[in-house]
């Protein structure tokens, strides 16, 4: 075939913006210049191949026809063809190679939903832009393409920086370009802050009306919850692809994380009618009614949102949850189980799962799912805490207290392991060690009822005289009663107690018969009221120590052998120097109490 300059040029013309998505300009342009003015080669013996090859990238709309583009160039060079042409040869196989790549590229960032196969068409379209960037490292697309896929999961995130960072130098008048490339340094900036939101601005500055850097920077925002800020980039986002679901389901979750449920609800209402089946928008929209009290509205959301992504855990969890919280436990428990039949170590199922054993007292099945969660996320000082506070439930006072020593360790100011470790170590009574801790925990919140409790009475009626203090005793107890509205027996108990302590007897048979006539039903604690009543009617303090032995805990170690060291350094830190911290869990040994005695009283 001999090439036609006129037939190419109109060629061009109608495919107009088709020609400009498969070849680079460069290639265009030169495909113009060369055949517009220069005579045809039809004596070159790969000129046919080259035109074959011209009139496949023409026509092509398929990876296969990329590969025919780029076969038949091969053979053009092979065989031979004068330097011009050569130089066109090999400009249309490098921008063949790009556009080959950049179809596999945007099939993997263009797809509503992931596609499973993407890490192997990334290698395959890695094979292109890196041979194309090895022709010509200037072509800014190309390493604006690799630094894309390079920062994907898996990737290798310094080729990525690097690739991102020469794309800005190629960019040239290519503002974009440089914007998404911005978009990409300020996506692998893993711990400045500061740098990520600087590439983030230079980037809307760059392409302010963009919608996916808008987008991306709205996230940012979110992430880092400055609402005001999300909702302005995500707004002008939504003006840019009005059709785009998931833009308003972000402009939504940033209404919902600053607790605007209305305007969230109104938001996540224009993004199912938008698109009724968005699964995240109807997951979000479920949290909302649910926080509004709609149980029935957000059980129907998630039960759509759960038949279009069957495979979601998310929104099992959350139904789980609502379920759970409505006293629905076995339809909670099913949907568990569903999720952890697949992701045996889901967190929020196991963590429900736990808590739901909890509440019908199953501490040992409680326990198990927590030390699963422990073992996975032993820094998450919270989470420690919590099977800290299960043992304690479940009169394992001892085991208590190492994860709650543990969990400080971690957080040394956080409240519920202070609180929790000083109620275990007065049940076993180790009153100077609970001295510390409540002392702690009240400057941690000076208005706990719970804590003023616990330290007065301690101060009123430790058989430790270095602890005792009756005037302090008084005054806390005293405000521990006004923030209950004189209401608990327990506390107006204390109260009775301290100022027995200093020996005003008189006002403790007063409130200690108030606490008499105040308390519940419960056999054990009208016994004890009196006994406290009785004793002052004699003109005595009251004393108490316990030493409450540890409960059996049947089937706890036998369903997890081993723990994360994270959990382990944990189970001997109460009772070993700082510092010294085994690898391994030991059991712990038995005690023999010298008194066995149910707690006097509840600890919230």
């Amino acid at each position: 075939m001999t090439i036609r300059p006129a037939a190419i040029l109109l060629a061009l013309l109608m495919h107009g913006m088709l020609v400009m998505l498969v070849m680079p300009i460069t290639s265009v342009m030169l495909v113009v210049s060369v055949m517009s003015t220069s005579p045809a080669h039809a004596d070159e013996p790969g000129q046919a191949d080259l035109d074959a090859a011209i009139d496949a990238k023409l026509a092509a709309d398929d990876l296969d026809d990329y590969g025919t583009v780029l076969d038949r160039c091969k053979a053009a060079i092979k065989k031979g063809l004068d330097e011009e042409s050569r130089k066109f040869a090999d400009n249309l196989y490098t921008g063949t190679l790009i556009d080959r790549a950049g179809m596999v590229v945007e099939a993997i960032f263009d797809s509503p939903r992931p596609d499973p196969q993407w890490p192997r068409m990334r290698t395959y379209a890695l094979r292109d832009l890196n041979e194309a960037i090895e022709r010509d490292p200037q072509l800014g697309a190309a390493q604006l393409m690799l630094a894309r896929l390079e920062a994907l999961p898996g990737g290798n995130r310094q080729r990525a920086i690097a690739a991102a960072e020469k794309a800005v130098e190629l960019g040239g008048e290519d503002r974009l370009q440089i914007a998404q490339a911005h978009v990409i340094l300020g996506n692998l900036e893993d711990d400045d802050k500061a740098k990520r939101a600087a590439d983030y601005d230079k980037a809307v500055e760059l392409a302010p009306r963009d919608a996916d850097v808008r987008r991306t920077r709205g996230l940012f925002h979110l992430l880092n919850n400055d609402f005001e800020k999300a909702r302005a980039d995500l707004e002008v986002a939504i003006e840019e692809k009005p059709d785009d679901a998931s833009l308003l389901e972000a402009l939504g979750m940033s209404f919902l994380m600053e607790n605007k449920l209305d305007e969230a609800l109104k938001t996540f209402d224009k993004a199912v009618e938008l698109d009724p089946d968005a699964a995240g928008a109807l997951l979000q929209r479920a949290r909302v009614l649910a926080l509004k009290g709609e149980q029935p509205k957000a059980i129907a959301d998630l039960d759509k949102a759960i038949e279009l992504e069957p495979d979601d855990a998310t929104p099992l969890v959350l139904r789980a949850r609502i379920q759970q919280q409505a006293g629905n436990t076995e339809q909670a428990e099913t949907d568990l189980e569903r999720v952890l039949e697949k992701q045996p170590e889901h967190p929020a199922a196991l963590e429900l799962r736990g808590l739901i054993a909890a509440e019908r007292n199953d501490y040992p099945a409680a326990i198990r799912d927590f030390r699963k969660l422990v073992s996975k996320n032993g820094d998450d000082a919270l989470l420690v805490g919590q099977l800290g506070m299960l043992y304690l439930a479940a009169k394992q006072p001892r085991e208590a207290i190492k994860r709650f020593t543990r969990a400080l360790e971690l957080d040394e100011n956080q409240f519920l392991s202070r609180r929790g470790r000083s109620d275990a170590e007065i049940s076993i009574g180790n009153h100077a060690a609970a001295l510390a801790d409540l002392e702690k925990a009240l400057v941690l919140d000076d208005d706990n009822d719970g804590v003023l409790n616990n330290l007065a009475w301690l101060l009123a009626t430790s058989p430790d005289d270095a602890i005792r203090d009756g005037k302090r005793a008084v005054e806390l107890a005293t405000k521990a009663c006004e923030k209950t509205e004189w209401k608990q027996a327990h506390i107006i108990s204390t109260l009775a107690a301290a100022h027995a302590e200093t020996g005003d007897f008189e006002k403790a048979r007063e409130y200690s018969q108030k606490a008499v006539d105040t308390g519940d039903s419960a056999p054990e604690v009208k016994e004890q009221l009196a006994n406290e009543l009785a004793s002052y009617a004699q003109q005595k303090p009251w004393r108490e120590k316990q030493e409450l032995a540890e409960a059996a805990l049947e089937g706890v170690k036998d369903d997890l052998l081993i723990e994360a060291v994270t959990e382990d350094e944990a189970d001997d830190a109460a009772e070993k120097p700082a510092g010294k911290k085994p690898a391994v869990e030991e059991p712990a040994e038995e005690k023999k109490p010298t008194v066995n005695r149910e707690p006097r009283r509840p600890f919230d």
